[in-house]
């Protein structure tokens, strides 16, 4: 045991360290004073050793592995020496930035409360279908290190206060850029619009290009093996995403770079694609979902409709199916006004065809809200599929429609989260920059 004493004196001596890590090297040497038995001095030694120090603070190999641990859990990564290999430069590396994070903010006067980081995991619990309580439940369970845990949650809040506090001090979004961007939208309306997640590896000056692909390429073997795509990218992705486990949220194929826009535009919901080169990195995208964009959301939309309604049995047939469907069809394809789809209505002999008064187009079903509120006057809709038969609507009359204080309110606090996206990257890079660091792991 007096090795073990040696190692960490030496380790005091040698080393600029915060005095939560005094505490922890000291409590740990009389931890092991008292319980020979549980570890040897070369366990200790291996245990504590220094990985990095981070300006003043230092990481420790149990930092790490705690660390790798819970990644390979969260991720549903292989529990294999390799794996772990694999990983360890990645996740040194997030561990460091967390490190960062924090340091910033405690100098920008940012201060994260247990009741704060209590509040996350409450809905961290809630997204995992978790009572409350439950992920330190599980963590135990797959003996996990809770601080490790805690440490990213804490990070997090704390690289978002000061980043919203930068955000608040640097940049305001002002009426003009709200109406810019509403205008935007409007012109944008019934345009294919995509939801896409992310994992953004950059390019790194200190290796090659190469050696960036291949990082990529094994983030992607891991997915096509079954790892938790969002866990991934919270734990390894470079973007502003990473913190929404790489969620981008609806983009247009314009808003993206020329070659990602050439292969989103291709995909199918649910494809993930091999890493794509961009200008900046690598990034593995997958599509959630697609849909035409409806533009802004105005409050009380008021529309006159016609419709004319095609019935099935509970238990169509396929024939019975194929048959309306081709009808309904034909009816969408003739009907040139609302006077001649009424009229189509009434030679049919449907009970529910005809026309309907809607006072709020935000209470419709959603797939018929996209219709009504992107399709032309006196335009017959395609066919609409519906639990009970076929529908073809035409919009006869709209009215209504300002956009109120909320939507506005919403769309700035949009542009605000894009200029924080920007305002975050920098700020990492800069003291990242700044930063004493030794990495010795």
């Amino acid at each position: 045991m007096l090795a073990v004493k040696r190692f960490f004196m030496a380790t005091l001596q040698q080393n600029s360290i915060s005095l939560n890590k005094h505490l922890f090297l000291i409590v740990a040497a009389m931890f092991l004073a008292v319980q020979p038995s549980l570890m040897t001095s070369a366990q200790a030694q291996s245990t504590q050793r220094i990985v990095a120090i981070v300006n003043n603070e230092i990481i420790t190999h149990f930092d790490l592995a705690a660390r790798i641990k819970f990644i390979i859990f969260s991720s549903r990564l292989p529990k294999t020496n390799q794996t772990v290999q694999r990983i360890s430069r990645q996740v040194l590396n997030g561990l460091i930035n967390d490190y960062l994070k924090l340091q910033a903010a405690k100098k920008m006067g940012v201060k994260t409360t247990q009741n704060e980081i209590n509040r996350a995991i409450k809905i961290v619990e809630k997204n995992n279908r978790l009572q409350p309580g439950g992920m330190q439940k599980l963590l135990a369970r797959e003996n996990v290190d809770w601080r490790t845990f805690e440490l990213q949650i804490e990070a997090e809040l704390s690289w978002r206060g000061a980043v919203v506090r930068q955000v608040r001090s640097s940049t305001k979004v002002g009426d003009d850029a709200v109406d810019e961007a509403i205008a935007t939208i409007e012109a944008n309306k019934g345009k294919p619009e995509y939801f896409v997640a992310e994992i953004f590896v950059p390019f790194d000056p200190t290796k090659s290009i190469e050696e960036t692909r291949q990082n990529a390429l094994g983030l992607r073997t891991q997915i096509q093996s079954g790892a938790n795509f969002s866990a991934l990218a919270r734990s390894f992705s470079k973007s502003a995403s990473a913190a929404k486990g790489g969620n981008l949220g609806w983009i247009r194929s314009d808003q993206v770079d020329q070659n990602l826009s050439k292969i989103i535009v291709s995909m199918s919901k649910g494809d993930t694609t091999n890493p794509v080169r961009g200008a900046d990195g690598y990034y593995i995208l997958r599509l959630l979902n697609k849909r035409i964009a409806s533009g802004v959301a105005a409050a009380n939309v008021k529309v006159s409709l016609q419709q004319v309604f095609l019935p099935l049995r509970e238990k169509a047939s396929q024939e019975e199916i194929t048959t309306q469907q081709k009808l309904a069809a034909k009816i969408s394809k003739s009907s040139n006004s609302c006077s001649a789809l009424e009229k189509m209505g009434t030679e049919l002999g449907s009970k529910q065809s005809g026309r309907l008064e809607v006072q709020d187009t935000s209470r419709l079903p959603a797939n018929i809200k996209n219709v009504v509120q992107n399709i032309a006057l006196s335009k017959a809709s395609s066919p609409i599929r519906t639990a009970a038969g076929f529908l073809v609507l035409m919009v006869c009359k709209r009215s209504g429609g300002n956009i109120t204080e909320k939507v506005r309110s919403r769309i700035r606090n949009v542009l605000t989260e894009k200029r924080a996206a920007l305002i975050s990257r920098r700020m990492l890079r800069d003291i990242r920059r700044s930063a004493v660091l030794d990495i010795r792991g």
